[in-house]
């Protein structure tokens, strides 16, 4: 187990951008039908929309152009 370094830097009140040494990510924040969503991007290619405090999220995985390639649960 090692050492990890995260830097966060919020961009307003619903834009924040984090970075590890291992890459980088965004996050929006925000509220659908009342409920608080999240959506992050990744370094990897990769979607995540969830519900915060609920443990419930989406991950899909996006190809170069950024559309969707594969979905999981």
């Amino acid at each position: 187990m090692g050492f990890n370094f995260r830097k966060s830097i919020k961009l307003g009140n619903f834009l924040k951008i984090n970075k590890t040494k291992k890459g980088a990510s965004v996050s929006v924040d925000g509220k659908v039908g009342g409920k608080k969503v999240r959506l992050t991007m990744n370094n990897k290619k990769k979607l995540t929309a969830s519900l915060p405090g609920t443990g419930i999220s989406y991950d899909t995985s996006l190809d170069k152009s950024g559309k969707k390639k594969s979905a999981k649960k």
